[in-house]
């Protein structure tokens, strides 16, 4: 999905709500077990928190997860797990979301110890949670957070007056509370509690999210989100705290932070020019106009999933006699492809991920940076003739040879990051076990162009006991690039994959919802690959998971925690 959403955790948005803010992108009810959130209300808590959302930045779309009762005083600790895991499949089928809302607290961190590795999981893929820190507070006191906003990988939210001074309700002990926001008359007079402060601070990350990804590739991490919510350290303060007349604390501001994101994460990195040469419609309105081209991204193009494809710096690294005259300047070399390298056929050829491999100092230097890599090259690399790590004109690739020997998951979970010791190899395969809320990642080595059959194979063939085995595939930084389910044999997950680059490529395995069991999991060259019932087509693109629960069943385990925090 190209849009950008925000995830609201919370007791369901109504259709009455949806008719004036617009449809939900995405919802289910893991509370009652169905995929409508309605709940037969005009209003709810969750409609609330999706208002104060809109309000902030109407342009989001949202993924409404109804977690708790219809009447709003109950939260299930198990269906905000369930809501968790979908938001990470969402992501994992492609879905851009930038942050989710909890507005619900617990004074028992035990209450969120059943879903704190959901909350990691999310961590790992640049998907960060808010959490409103309570309403528990006291005027002569300063409490700290409740749970979740009290967690790691979870950015709390406190309450201020509107005018910036602290709301005496508000649990805003410093070493917890990362930022107020407005929660008295938020977002409108009816409303008070941390619970409308921090949807705002969630829909500002999503929106900076947004941003860095549409031009970087990559996200930020949680301590540059916080970053970007405190302006460098330089953002508005509160009034001192009466708890103690001294204690003052960093105040969201929305435009604040995307301004502040632009200057420090996006403007090093974006060209207009660039943004322009990536899409031939924009050429067609902006001509030149770099400047209205970032308007453009900044206020349309990003909402739109645009992102910035063409890259100025491989377009000169793939070019001998560009690297003398354009040198790093992106801007400058994207004017060239836009006025004439385009007509003269030029491409972009240069990999950094290949030069990287090809030149290990370089790798252990960068990091795997690819656009250190690439400028590197320009610079240096290209002078003391380095090798790019591409097959000579004409020459001819061999046979796929796997490099290193392949390793399966042994005694030791396998993470789903890409920190994970498995690999598996072309022409090799791997075993391994998925167990309950369990991902399997392999690294391997694929080859531009060179098309290859991945196999995910279990109980349908023979390849283990799991009954339904999803495949996902991702590049080196870890982000999502295509996957498969039930492509194969039965329930088997079945991909034929080319390439678009040369490097290394993460392969994940999982069950579908709550399916654990063995696994087989292969790579094999196009040109040698058999499967009996399927036959060697691309196979389709793994579908947004389809609403499912398994929350009844989970609710037998044992006491369910529960806790209500939110406040009308």
């Amino acid at each position: 999905m190209g849009v950008w959403s925000v995830g609201i955790i919370d007791s369901g948005v109504t259709d009455e709500t949806e008719a004036r803010l617009g449809r939900n992108l995405y919802e289910y009810d893991f509370y009652y077990g169905n995929g409508e959130t309605d709940g037969s209300r005009t209003t709810s808590h969750g409609s609330v928190v999706a208002e104060s959302a809109e309000m902030t930045n109407a342009a989001l779309e949202r993924i409404d997860l109804q977690v708790g009762s219809n009447s709003g005083y109950t939260v299930s600790a198990y269906s905000v797990r369930s809501a968790l895991d979908r938001l990470t499949n969402l992501h994992d089928a492609g879905w851009h979301i930038g942050s989710y809302n909890m507005s619900f607290a617990s004074p028992n961190v035990s209450f969120s110890n059943i879903f704190q590795s959901q909350i990691n999981q999310l961590a790992n893929r640049g998907i960060f949670g808010v959490a409103a820190s309570g309403n528990s507070g006291t005027p002569g006191a300063l409490e700290a957070s409740g749970y979740p906003a009290g967690l790691s990988n979870v950015i709390s939210v406190g309450s201020h007056d509107g005018a910036g001074n602290p709301s005496s309700f508000s649990q805003n002990h410093p070493s917890t509370v990362h930022i107020l926001a407005d929660g008295e008359g938020f977002p409108s007079s009816a409303y008070t509690g941390t619970s409308f402060a921090a949807p705002q601070v969630a829909a500002t990350v999503t929106t900076v999210q947004a941003l860095v990804e549409g031009v970087r590739s990559d996200r930020l991490s949680f301590g540059e989100v916080i970053d970007v919510l405190q302006l460098g350290g330089a953002g508005p303060q509160s009034a001192a705290d009466p708890a103690n007349g001294a204690t003052t604390y960093f105040l969201h501001t929305h435009q604040g932070s995307v301004d502040y994101t632009m200057s420090a994460y996006v403007d090093p990195h974006f060209s207009g020019l660039e943004y322009i040469a990536s899409y031939a419609d924009l050429e067609a309105v902006f001509g030149r106009d770099a400047a209205a081209a970032r308007g453009h991204f900044l206020n349309a193009g990003v909402y739109e999933g645009r992102t910035v494809e063409f890259d100025g710096l491989e377009y000169v690294a793939s070019h001998a006699d560009l690297i003398g005259v354009f040198g790093l300047d992106r801007a400058g070399a994207a004017a060239h492809y836009l006025a004439a390298g385009r007509a003269e056929g030029r491409t972009t050829t240069f990999d950094a991920d290949n030069y990287m491999a090809a030149n290990p100092d370089l790798a252990v230097a960068f990091g795997g940076n690819d656009d250190l890599a690439t400028q590197h090259y320009i610079m240096s690399g290209y002078y003391e003739g380095r090798s790019t790590g591409a097959p000579a004109t004409g020459s001819v690739t061999p046979s796929p040879t796997p490099a290193r020997q392949a390793v399966s998951e042994g005694a030791t979970d396998l993470p789903s990051s890409t920190s994970t010791s498995g690999y598996v190899g072309v022409g090799q395969s791997v075993s391994g076990r998925i167990t309950r809320y369990d991902r399997d990642w392999f690294q391997t080595e694929l080859t531009a162009g060179q098309r290859v059959i991945i196999q995910l194979r279990g109980s349908a063939s023979g390849g283990g006991s799991l009954s339904d085995p999803v495949l996902r595939v991702y590049n080196s930084s870890g982000r999502y690039l295509t996957g498969n389910d039930d492509g194969g044999t039965g329930l088997d997950s079945y991909l034929s994959y080319t390439p678009s680059t040369s490097g290394t490529y993460y392969l994940e395995a999982d069950g579908f919802t709550t399916s654990t069991g063995s696994y087989t999991l292969s790579v094999t060259p196009a040109s040698s690959a058999t499967l009996a019932s399927a036959s060697d087509e691309p196979a389709a693109v793994e579908p947004a998971p389809e609403p499912v629960s398994d929350d009844i069943q989970l609710k037998t385990v044992g006491p369910e925690p529960v806790y209500t925090d939110w406040v009308y």
